[in-house]
């Protein structure tokens, strides 16, 4: 399932997924449709049991199995460290950034800086390397400018 529904980078084929999930979706209601029958199928409670069992379980459990595989498949989990890609590094920065230069044409231009400040501190922290570098280079900045704010001075972007 994994090499059929992810680039060879691992990010998701978003137009595969949703496909197959609609798929599934659809076989899954056909499931439910087929258990409302089973009354209709046989005399017999074997033959309506095996009906069911195969209903649900070839119906209705591979939209189980693809919900769940996209569950597990992340990598983040409350309590640990985050794992983003390079791109995904530089994107955040970049809406720290541009959240920073925004927030100095506000009114409450001092508080905004003093969260977007937290969050920046908070991806330096939870990065290593180069991008520990770059991160803590925004979280600076955006300090220098919540001082500047603080101080009552103009802040030129």
């Amino acid at each position: 399932m994994t090499r059929g529904l992810t680039y060879p980078d691992g990010s998701l084929r978003t137009r595969r997924v949703v496909i197959l999930g609609v798929v599934l979706l659809v076989f899954a209601m056909f499931g439910t449709l087929a258990v409302t029958l089973t009354p209709h199928v046989s005399d017999s409670d074997l033959v309506r049991t095996l009906f069911v069992i195969g209903a649900v379980f070839g119906l209705k459990f591979p939209l189980i199995a693809l919900l769940w595989w996209l569950i597990r498949r992340n990598t983040e989990w409350p309590g640990m460290p985050v794992n983003w890609s390079a791109d995904e590094t530089q994107e955040i920065l970049a809406y720290l950034e541009g959240q920073a230069a925004d927030a100095v044409t506000r009114p409450d231009a001092a508080q905004r800086l003093a969260y977007l400040s937290g969050e920046a501190w908070n991806v330096a922290d939870n990065l290593h390397g180069s991008a520990k570098v770059d991160a803590l280079t925004v979280a600076l900045r955006i300090d220098e400018r919540a001082g500047r704010i603080r101080a009552g001075g103009a802040d030129a972007p």
